[in-house]
C-alpha cells in the first residue's frame, strides 16, 4: 500500500518546484520495517526566460535542474522473514513413508527496504530555434541496505539468509543531443 502527496509550483514561467513525499508499506519485510517514508524534490530555472539573456538571439533554451529523491525495494519473496517449513518424505515407520515438516528458510525479523538516494545536477539546451538541443546530467546515486542472500555458517543449517547487506554507488554523466534538421521547400517553374 502506498500513499503520495505531491506540490508542483512554478512561479513567473521561470522557477518551477516539485516536492513529494511517498509513504510505502509491504507485507513482505519484517515487522516494524514494513513502512518507510520516501521524499523527492527537484527544481528548475528557466536561465534562457531572464531579461539579461534576451539578446542572445541564437540560444532558444537554457535551463537548470537540481533533484533529489529516494525510493524503496521490497523485491523479496512473500513469507521471507518469517522462516516458512517445507513437507518431506523422509520418515519411515515401519514400511510405511511417514511427511513430516523442515525449516525451509532461516527467519530474518529485521529484513526490511532497501533504499536507494540519487542527487542530478542537468542542464538542458538549445540553439537556433532548438534546431540543435539536448540535455547534460550529473547523477550520485547511492543503493544502500541491499536485499541479497547473505552467506552464513552451515552449523546453522543453513547456508544463507535472506538479509540487507551492503551498499553500492554509480555516479556518471548522461547526455543527450538531438538535431533538427528542416526540409526547404521549392517550387517548381
Amino acid at each position: 500500500m502506498s500513499f503520495l502527496g505531491r506540490i508542483n509550483y512554478t512561479l513567473a514561467d521561470k522557477y518551477m518546484l516539485t516536492a513529494s513525499l511517498r509513504y510505502d508499506g509491504s507485507s513482505k519485510l519484517a515487522d516494524g520495517n514494513k513502512w518507510s517514508l520516501f521524499p523527492s524534490v527537484a527544481v528548475a530555472w528557466r536561465v534562457k526566460e531572464e531579461a539579461f539573456m534576451q539578446n542572445l538571439e541564437w540560444l532558444s533554451n537554457l535551463k537548470l535542474r537540481l533533484s533529489y529523491g529516494q525510493t524503496g525495494n521490497d523485491n523479496v519473496k512473500a513469507y521471507q522473514t518469517e522462516g516458512a517449513t517445507s513437507a518431506v518424505n523422509y520418515y519411515i515407520f515401519g514400511t510405511t513413508d511417514a511427511q513430516g515438516y523442515v525449516p525451509g528458510n532461516m527467519r530474518n525479523p529485521n529484513l526490511g527496504w532497501e533504499r536507494t538516494t540519487e542527487y542530478n545536477v542537468g542542464l538542458d539546451f538549445g540553439f537556433w530555434g532548438n534546431r540543435i538541443s539536448g540535455s547534460v546530467e550529473y547523477y550520485n546515486r547511492l543503493t544502500k541496505d541491499l536485499i541479497m542472500n547473505k552467506t552464513i555458517p552451515v552449523t546453522t543449517g543453513y547456508t544463507s539468509v535472506t538479509a540487507n547487506v551492503g551498499s553500492v554507488r554509480n555516479t556518471g554523466i548522461e547526455s543527450v543531443s538531438y538535431t533538427h534538421l528542416r526540409a526547404h521547400e521549392t517550387s517548381a517553374h
